[in-house]
């Protein structure tokens, strides 16, 4: 029981647990996620209806996913909690510490520790993240470092209402062998949307703060 918690396939998906990818990239960006192919199915009435009451709304299988989210709180506000990447581990699930290592214009690596507990154990994985910021609705982001197959993808934003950010998270992901990848997806799409409900709450944290 133990051993299959602990394969490699679960470490990896836990060293890029924020959805943020593990192809080999220079620090030039070059290849950066553009166009990712992930499904662009329509939100039912009840799905519309959830997701403006702030649920997370997750669509997709397989290793691509779309991710919404309402905030709320305004667009300034929302890019700042996306880009905070130095104090990731105070409000994202499992990160206990994160640090920029590069910085040049709107391109940054920073690098973060995740620790996850599987079950009687405690387990810390450092990953270095590659971030293209477009200011301030969109940041394309891979992983510098890593042993999965593919993960890279988007974070968007967008005004709902002034006090209204409505946040998408698109991502393609794929672990090294398929011998686990039920398990792997099953853990992963949980991920998504609890980090989804992280980012929003934070959004709307500070978003009150500003206003007291």
């Amino acid at each position: 029981m133990f051993k299959f918690l602990r394969s490699p396939y679960l470490i990896n998906f836990f060293q890029s647990f924020i959805g943020l990818s593990a192809i080999s990239l220079s620090l030039g960006f070059s290849v950066l996620a553009q166009n990712i192919p992930v499904t662009q199915n329509k939100l039912s009435s009840q799905e519309e209806v959830d997701l403006k009451q702030g649920q997370v709304i997750l669509k997709g299988q397989q290793g691509e996913y779309k991710g919404q989210v309402i905030a709320s709180g305004n667009l300034d506000v929302a890019w700042e909690v996306l880009t905070d990447y130095e104090n990731f581990q105070n409000f994202l699930p499992n990160i206990t510490s994160s640090r920029i290592v590069d910085n040049e214009g709107n391109q940054t690596i920073f690098e973060q520790v995740s620790q996850v507990d599987l079950w009687l154990f405690a387990e810390q994985f450092t990953v270095q993240i590659a971030a293209k910021e477009t200011q301030p609705q969109k940041i394309d982001f891979q992983i510098v470092k890593g042993d999965l197959e593919q993960l890279q993808g988007t974070w968007q934003l967008q005004e709902v209402t002034s006090r209204q950010i409505l946040i998408t998270h698109s991502v393609k992901v794929q672990p090294q062998s398929s011998i686990e990848k039920p398990f792997f997806f099953g853990i992963y799409e949980a991920s998504l949307e609890a980090t989804l409900e992280a980012i929003a709450q934070e959004i709307a944290n500070r978003s009150q703060n500003d206003q007291t």
